[in-house]
This record gives C-alpha cells, sequence and structure tokens, in this order.
C-alpha cells in the first residue's frame, strides 16, 4: 500500500514538471487550465504543509530515487529545505492567482502556466536535492523557465518589450557565466572527492582537513560557490542583472524572483559551506560579511535615487538580501536563526509589495512615482497595502520586519560584530527614508496632473489581484504579533544547520522512505 506521505519530496518535484506537461495541451481550453492550475497549488501547498510538519516531528526524511543509494539521486527534507519549499509554494501559489487578471489573455493561455510550473519544480528541486550536480541541474530548469516568464505581457502594457527582451539578455548572459562557474566548481570538487552527495562530499573534506591533507585547490572551489550563490542572490557586486529583469517582469513574477528565486542563493550558501566547507568556514566569514555590507550599502543609496517603483523595489530587495548575508557571515546559530527570520519576513513582505506595484501600475498607468500623486482617495486599497509592506521593510512594529531587524541586530550584537551591526542600522535609516517618501509620493498630495488627464484608471483592483495582496499583507501583520512559532522553526533550523551531523547520519545509514 503506498503511503503519501512516505513520497512527499517527489511529489513536490513531479507534480510540478506533470502538470506542465499537461498545461501544454490545455491551451485550447483556457479556463479548464486556469481552474486546474489553481487547484494543483493548492494541492501542492497542502503537501509542503504535510512535509514540514513530517519533518518537524519525525526528523530528517530522505528518499531516494531508484536503488542506487548516494551513487544516485537523493531528495533530502530537512527544517531548511521543507520550510524553503512551503515558502515557495505560499507565495508561488497567491502570485498564480494574481496573475490570472493581470496578465494579458495570449501570453497566459499559451506558456505562462508551463514556464511557471517549470520555475517551480526548479525552485522545489534545488531546495530538496541531496546532491551537488543536480542542484545544478534545477538551477538551470529555473533560469530557463524565468527568462520565458519576464517576457510575458500585462494587460497595462507600461513596459516595452524592447526593455523586457534586453533585461533577459542581460540576465541569461550572467546567469549562463554562473552555470559555468558552478559547472566548473562542481567537476573540481567531484575530482577532488570522487562523489557528488552531499553528505558524502562533506564527510570526506571534513576527513582531509582532520588529517591535514585538505588540497589547496579546495579554498578556490569553494571561492568559486561563493561567486555562484552571490550571483544567483544578486549580492554586491555580483547584483547587476537584478535592477532590470525585476522591473520589467510581469508584477506576479517580479514578486517570484524578489520573494523566492534571490533566496536561491542564500539557501546554497548555507547548504554548501555549513555543510561542505564548514571546516574552512572560518576563512569565508569576513568575505561574506564585507560582501553582505557593500550590498546593504548599494542597495539603499541606489534605492534613494529611483523614481520607478518597481526598480526602487528592485534595489531595495539587493539592500535587503545584504541584512540575510550578514547573519550568514556572521555565522552562529544564533545570527543564522535571525537571517531565517529576516528571510521569511523579507519573502513576503517584498512579495506582497511587488504585487501591490502591480496593482498600482495598473491603476495609474505608469510606473514613474513622480507622475503619480494624491492616490490615497482613488486607491485607498493599495495605498494601505503598500504602507504596511514599507513599514515591514523598514523595521517599524507591529510589522513582522521589525521583529527581523531587532532579532538580527540583537543576534549581532551578543555575537560582538558592533561594527557591521551599527553601519546595518544605519542604512536600515535609509529604507525608511525610501520607502515612506515612495508612500508620500503616490498617495499623498495632491493628485497629479496626468490623473487629471485622464491617462490614469481609476477603479478598484480586480478580486483576483486583492485578494493574494490581502492575504500577504495579513501575514505580515501576524508575523509582527505573533512571531514566536517562527522565531522557534528558525531556531531549530539553524541548529540543525551548524550541526550538520544528522543530515549526513540520515543520508549515509540511508535510513530510506
Amino acid at each position: 500500500m503506498i503511503i503519501l506521505t512516505d513520497h512527499l519530496p517527489i511529489l513536490l518535484i513531479a507534480i510540478p514538471i506533470l502538470s506542465s506537461m499537461v498545461m501544454v495541451f490545455l491551451k485550447g481550453s483556457p479556463v479548464l487550465q486556469k481552474n486546474l492550475n489553481v487547484f494543483i497549488y493548492f494541492c501542492l501547498v497542502i503537501l509542503a504543509i504535510m512535509l514540514l510538519q513530517k519533518v518537524w516531528t519525525g526528523g530528517i526524511m530522505v528518499y531516494e530515487v531508484g536503488e542506487w543509494g548516494k551513487y544516485g539521486i537523493i531528495l533530502v527534507a530537512d527544517l531548511l529545505s521543507s520550510g524553503m519549499v512551503l515558502l515557495t509554494l505560499g507565495i508561488s501559489f497567491l502570485s498564480l492567482i494574481y496573475s490570472l487578471d493581470y496578465i494579458e489573455e495570449r501570453s497566459l493561455n499559451s506558456t505562462y502556466h508551463s514556464l511557471f510550473n517549470l520555475l517551480v519544480a526548479g525552485l522545489n528541486g534545488s531546495f530538496l536535492t541531496g546532491d551537488i550536480f543536480n542542484l545544478f541541474v534545477f538551477f538551470e530548469v529555473l533560469l530557463l523557465s524565468s527568462c520565458g516568464l519576464v517576457i510575458a505581457n500585462e494587460k497595462v502594457g507600461v513596459t516595452r518589450s524592447s526593455d523586457k527582451m534586453e533585461a533577459t539578455f542581460k540576465y541569461l548572459i550572467l546567469s549562463m557565466l554562473g552555470s559555468i562557474v558552478m559547472l566548473i566548481a562542481v567537476a573540481s570538487l567531484y575530482a577532488t572527492v570522487g562523489t557528488l552527495n552531499m553528505a558524502d562530499i562533506a564527510v570526506k573534506v571534513s576527513a582531509s582537513s582532520a588529517a591535514g591533507t585538505l588540497p589547496w585547490h579546495v579554498f578556490a572551489i569553494a571561492l568559486l560557490f561563493i561567486v555562484v550563490f552571490g550571483n544567483k542572490a544578486a549580492i554586491f557586486p555580483l547584483h547587476y542583472w537584478l535592477p532590470d529583469v525585476h522591473p520589467t517582469a510581469p508584477s506576479p513574477i517580479s514578486a517570484m524572483l524578489s520573494g523566492v528565486l534571490i533566496k536561491i542563493g542564500v539557501y546554497g550558501m548555507l547548504r554548501v559551506f555549513f555543510l561542505i566547507f564548514r571546516d574552512v568556514l572560518p576563512m569565508f566569514q569576513p568575505i561574506i560579511i564585507l560582501m553582505a555590507l557593500a550590498t546593504i550599502v548599494v542597495g539603499a543609496v541606489s534605492a534613494v535615487g529611483q523614481t520607478d517603483i518597481k526598480r526602487m523595489l528592485a534595489y531595495s530587495s539587493i539592500g535587503q538580501i545584504g541584512y540575510i548575508f550578514l547573519g550568514i557571515g556572521m555565522g552562529s546559530a544564533l545570527t543564522i536563526a535571525a537571517s531565517l527570520v529576516y528571510l521569511v519576513n523579507h519573502a513576503v513582505a517584498k512579495s506582497m509589495l511587488f504585487l501591490t506595484s502591480g496593482g498600482i501600475i495598473h491603476h495609474a498607468g505608469t510606473r514613474d512615482m513622480y507622475r503619480m500623486g494624491g492616490m490615497i482617495k482613488s486607491a485607498p486599497l493599495m495605498a494601505s497595502m503598500f504602507l504596511v509592506g514599507a513599514m515591514s521593510i523598514s523595521g517599524i512594529p507591529p510589522m513582522g520586519g521589525f521583529i527581523a531587524k531587532f532579532v538580527l541586530f540583537k543576534a549581532g550584537i551578543q555575537e560582538e560584530y558592533y561594527i557591521p551591526v551599527a553601519i546595518a542600522i544605519l542604512f536600515a535609516l535609509f529604507t525608511l527614508f525610501y520607502m515612506m517618501r515612495a508612500w508620500m509620493k503616490m498617495f499623498w498630495g495632491t493628485v497629479n496632473d496626468s490623473e487629471r488627464q485622464g491617462n490614469a484608471t481609476p477603479h478598484a483592483p480586480a478580486l483576483l489581484m486583492a485578494i493574494p495582496i490581502i492575504i500577504l499583507a495579513l501575514i505580515i501583520v501576524v508575523l509582527g504579533l505573533y512571531a514566536e512559532p517562527l522565531l522557534a522553526l528558525a531556531q531549530a533550523t539553524a541548529e540543525q544547520i551548524v550541526d550538520p551531523q544528522p543530515y549526513i547520519d540520515a543520508v549515509l545509514t540511508r535510513n530510506v522512505r
């Protein structure tokens, strides 16, 4: 008898892949295509909740695809990977609902659903794989699918197709270069230790380090992985693709890119450096901290100078990802837990802000904040929702972002990283400035001339666009008022990260299914 819960890891990857193929054959029945895909994602969210609950109560879950053990494909669900899968599917579900009324019908009914499903499959696969080469494979799946989604057309065509193609070209080229670097790193690691299983690699690297026979080029391989994951996360100086891609992508895809996709780099850094390279990690912590601080500064300063609402949010994402990497660079269980809390709050708040920006653009007919003004009367829902997101990103209570910043700064001070924390606090004030200024420009003051001339389209947002925004806003408030469950989960996850031995034992003793 097949027990569903025993096969959750493979189902969370296989269902999006299979549904991607099904969506191709349903192009002639758009209503069925939409309804079926929404139902599929509702089921996937339920499965993700079941997986996290199973891992939380029963420990790390290892799923062997085939009968090859550590030499075959292994899927591993621990608190980090299962939590990231749930976060991915929750945001994906809401972004998909939003897309149904935001994306232009021809794009929506042709390839959008198929590519969206492949993107989610790539994300889930990246989080769940226990094989470093398959991590590369899933990176390629999500890269190609996200490129196709960036050029999808919105119903309100404020972004030129040429801008979409230019941004996609930059994204594709830089990501391909990152893929080449990752392939070199993976091949070099395999040539050194003779295995691709991450738990097995960790054992062999640790044994070589303990024996004093660790090859010098392992340090170079670790540096290559910093480049790979730094490029995925868009940290300085590898951030140049993000300010073009996120603004030109349709708003639901911007929410996916900023809310989830750049977190792949965070996950990769946590998984590879605290599992495989944990014995040499102290050498790289100052590098990670320095890059994190530079990212915070560049993101905050660049966001201040923007007039395009989505470009401002894109630079904000760069700055905020720096805070997450700052906690990772500090390297203790306390700071990593704080980074995970920050990651969740940023994913929810920034996804909501990008979806809200879509509603604002839909209303105003422009992305230029300086051509807006006084929309608090004609778009009160968008005004209130953007304010909730802006308060969270800025770290104002009682929003979840306040808890995230508080625990990160507190953890940094307890670990005696006084100067990095001081720099982070200083540029948090920049975040407060540019987010509040954006809200004032768009919603406060007098109505802009463009609206008087009829260029804007004053109307209430469609229900399918409003519901996901409201749900995410409620989550932001709940995370601020009742943060204990998230804090407990983050602390337990961080303890698993800094002590990878249970992960290694679960994989190598082959307690599968």
